[in-house]
């Protein structure tokens, strides 16, 4: 493996946190190795002492070292870059990713007997989005590929826009024989890959952008100087640049970009990866779809894009939006108060399997105070994660309201609505059309605030029917039609 620092500037760059040996563990196939990092690097860190590469069979090891890049053209990418130092023996320009929760050991499931995960953030960026990043990896005996999946949350209080998330990679094919590698793109398989013009190793090796490759090359051109380079890099993930005809030989870095994402404060993103192999190119790309084919099959989440709560008339509204969903049962809302614990307080059914973009929302009639809600999402097979939490603060009605019923016409249940400016004894009835009393929903005192009501009419024949709220303060009465 050789010494790959490439100096830049003179100006001496001292990055702190970089001295201490970085936890790894090495994805085995029987066919495939695929190191990971706790801290984002893939293969092996900046200067290749730590880590035990990429390796394919009897062939050596494949990688330099890779790792995780993302940003916007404002201010640039961050991640992990080990190739370019700015001066020989320096520390890399672009390495901000410290880790916050160490990489698990290995666990599995039906579909993968090594997955492991870590937690990171860009902390050590001169500039960080502040971001932090749940990096996941899987692998399965006898799988020429490895999927290493990344979600990241905005913790910022401003949303990112144009963001991009890809993989840096510096394959070295061939390990001693890496200035003979030659390069490649295949778009329609979102693949970017390099092998050796020579027989040190005739294996294909890449990265498959799973949620699409929107911006990608390998050059082997130092990207900008030590104050551009992060823009370039930007620039290398923000279009496609197609050299497959190229026939130069060179020591090629590969980028591989997904996005643009407009990536809101708060909201979580996902985007995957995964590292194939191939003994030639028509392998390489059968390997490539297997990956696809498995990925949407058992990895594909339940992508959770946006969830944000608002208050309107007293009532909570909550709206939440998925990109792709796998094998989800539903969302269980659960609410608690600052200083309370969670329960749950409702239940919204998903969508199983799709790719499509679905939306869903909630609305919650809580008392005046302040709240936190999270979604629990929950799959058929009994597995679940929880939503990141949104605040929202209930304030004391301003008026006494009665709200038309939801939905109407009805069959046969129905909610109806009401806010209460100040405590109250309250009667909620309902009527039928001669003025007779069919039902007390509500009679008792309660505190100000909105609340919904649940009326069943199963045992009501179709019609119409009047529903009335009496309060010292507040009298009001609406229709409702049964349909049955």
């Amino acid at each position: 493996m050789k010494n790959k620092y490439k100096s830049l500037f003179v100006l001496l760059l001292v990055l702190t946190n970089l001295s201490f040996a970085q936890s790894f563990l090495t994805h085995n196939t029987g066919t495939l190795q695929v190191c990971v990092f706790g801290n984002g690097y893939i293969g092996h860190n900046y200067d290749a002492t730590q880590g035990t590469g990429v390796k394919f069979g009897a062939a050596p090891d494949a990688m330099f070292t890779a790792g995780l890049i993302f940003g916007n053209l404002n201010w640039g990418v961050n991640g992990m870059v080990g190739s370019f130092v700015s001066a020989t023996g320096q520390p890399p320009i672009i390495a901000d990713m410290q880790n916050t929760v160490p990489l698990t050991p290995f666990t599995s499931d039906a579909n993968f007997n090594q997955i492991t995960e870590a937690i990171m953030n860009d902390g050590l960026s001169p500039t960080p989005y502040n971001v932090s990043v749940k990096q996941k990896s899987y692998s399965n005996t006898g799988d020429k590929f490895a999927f290493i999946t990344y979600e990241l949350t905005n913790n910022s209080a401003a949303s990112i826009p144009s963001f991009r998330v890809g993989i840096f990679s510096d394959w070295d094919v061939g390990a001693t024989a890496y200035l003979s590698n030659r390069r490649g793109i295949d778009v329609s398989r979102n693949l970017v890959y390099q092998y050796l013009q020579g027989s040190a190793d005739v294996n294909y090796y890449g990265f498959v952008a799973l949620n699409g490759l929107t911006g990608g090359t390998s050059t082997d051109v130092f990207p900008g100087d030590n104050s551009t380079i992060r823009f370039e890099v930007y620039n290398l993930i923000n279009a496609i640049y197609d050299s497959t005809s190229d026939t130069q030989l060179g020591d090629y870095r590969s980028y591989s970009g997904s996005g643009p994402y407009t990536f809101d404060a708060g909201a979580t993103l996902k985007v995957d990866f995964a590292v194939v192999v191939g003994t030639n190119l028509a392998d390489l790309q059968a390997t490539a779809d297997a990956a696809v084919l498995k990925y949407n099959s058992s990895i594909l989440p339940v992508e959770l894009t946006s969830f944000v709560a608002n208050v309107s008339n007293g009532k909570v509204n909550l709206n939440w939006t998925t990109e792709t969903e796998l094998n989800n049962q539903g969302f269980e809302i659960q609410r608690r108060t600052v200083d309370g614990q969670f329960s749950s307080i409702g239940y919204v059914a998903g969508n199983g399997t799709t790719s499509d973009t679905k939306h869903y929302s909630f609305s919650d009639a809580a008392e005046v105070g302040e709240y936190f809600y999270r979604l629990k999402q929950i799959d058929f097979n009994g597995s679940f994660e929880y939503s990141n939490e949104v605040f929202a603060d209930v304030i004391t009605p301003l008026e006494f309201t009665l709200e038309q019923n939801y939905p109407n016409p009805f069959n046969p249940t129905t909610n109806i609505s009401f806010s209460l400016a100040e405590p109250s004894f309250v009667k909620l009835a309902i009527y039928n059309t001669l003025g007779e009393e069919i039902q007390v929903l509500k009679n008792e005192n309660m505190n100000a605030g909105s609340y919904d009501v649940s009326f069943d009419a199963v045992s009501l024949p179709s019609g119409m029917y009047l529903y009335k709220i009496e309060t010292a303060q507040f009298n009001s009465v609406r229709k409702m039609m049964l349909m049955k």
